[in-house]
């Protein structure tokens, strides 16, 4: 009894559901009414004429006039500040800065030293004023947390900018 009963609500309900699509057809004539535009004419087009190009007479297609190479060259500074001339000899000098990893730090008759790792896993003891990274990085201070590192950076323009970096313990 219970099955045919909800037999006969199922059919009722089907029955009930009529397809009908009226309001959507008139949405989509009502957008496509909406979204013509008039397009706009063209100018009509010009002819093309071509230049003879004489090797000998005019300069190479591939290099730029020289007021335009003149143009785009940056303006130099003249009165900035620029480091001193120095080789790099210290072992920390041929790594970046971003693959370097203090380790930790140790103390001998008042001063620090800070143990630095390389990439390729030697630990190397680094003091105050030793130079480390590829920027002419100069160790300022080692405490126990970090070491302070003043690098030296070109800026483009014939000028040289100095920024402060801490290699801190993780």
């Amino acid at each position: 009894m219970i099955k045919h009963s909800w037999i006969i609500i199922l059919l009722g309900l089907m029955t009930g559901c009529e397809h009908s699509d009226d309001s959507i057809n008139a949405f989509i004539t009502q957008v496509e009414n909406q979204s013509r535009k008039e397009i706009a004419q063209l100018a009509p087009e010009r002819p093309f004429s071509a230049s003879i190009f004489r090797a000998q007479n005019d300069r190479s297609p591939f290099v730029l006039p020289a007021v335009a190479m003149i143009a785009n060259q940056p303006r130099l500074k003249q009165d900035c500040w620029q480091p001193g001339q120095r080789s790099k000899t210290g072992p920390l000098e041929k790594f970046p800065m971003d693959k370097l990893h203090l380790r930790g730090v140790m103390g001998s008759k008042g001063k620090v030293s800070g143990l630095v790792q390389t990439p390729e896993g030697t630990v190397l003891k680094l003091q105050e004023g030793e130079y480390i990274g590829l920027n002419n990085g100069k160790v300022a201070q080692v405490t126990s947390q970090y070491i302070l590192i003043k690098e030296t950076l070109p800026d483009g323009l014939g000028c040289w900018q100095q920024r402060n970096v801490k290699l801190a313990l993780k």
